[in-house]
């Protein structure tokens, strides 16, 4: 699902009308979605894509010890494997960790072993966890959903200066940063900021 549909932005452009720039719409919208997951902190999904719609992602932590880790992007939908293997491998299923083995809590991207688990605490060591997960919106939070609106409508209404750095009117000269986000649009987005656990 995208982050906003072509009809829903031109709610917000009320002298738009018909379908026919529907494409530069999802366009835009599209570029959007990108902008704004790389300024909350979203990592490149393992397709290669920035998005805060949901997509796989694959981790490599180091191992903190304890019981708990976390993951960077949220929110998480499902976990596919966690492997915890000091000699680097990923691929012996001694290391993996069975999912019965812990908890998720999906908001906050953190993954608790129980105190009953096989191995109760995380292993310590550089890169030991791997970890392949689903995350991101499978339904875009109304919030986002609004600040998308508020950016593709403004980056439609300046298109025609897209790609330009400045603009001289009347002996004026402005800096143009048309595809910077909107400040009120960064404050909408503030409380979805991802913390920076991302490790590669």
């Amino acid at each position: 699902m995208a982050v906003a549909t072509a009809a829903e932005v031109r709610a917000y452009l009320p002298t738009l009308t018909g379908t026919g720039d529907d494409t530069l719409l999802t366009t835009l919208i599209t570029r959007f979605d990108s902008v704004a997951a790389a300024h909350l902190g979203y990592p490149r999904q393992n397709d290669g894509s920035v998005s805060l719609e949901s997509g796989t992602y694959v981790e490599i932590l180091d191992g903190p010890g304890g019981r708990e880790l976390t993951v960077c992007a949220r929110p998480v939908v499902s976990i596919t494997s966690v492997y915890d293997d000091p000699d680097l491998d990923y691929t012996d299923s001694a290391d993996l960790i069975a999912a019965s083995d812990y908890t998720l809590y999906s908001d906050e991207g953190r993954i608790v072993l129980d105190y009953n688990a096989t191995d109760a605490t995380w292993s310590v060591g550089r890169r030991h966890i791997k970890i392949t997960y689903v995350a991101g919106y499978a339904s875009i939070p109304n919030a986002i959903k609004h600040a998308a609106c508020i950016q593709v409508a403004h980056w439609y209404q300046s298109r025609a200066h897209i790609g330009r750095t400045q603009l001289s009117t009347q002996g004026q000269s402005a800096t143009l940063s048309t595809l910077d986000l909107l400040p009120e649009v960064k404050s909408a987005l503030q409380p979805y900021q991802l913390a920076s656990y991302w490790v590669g």
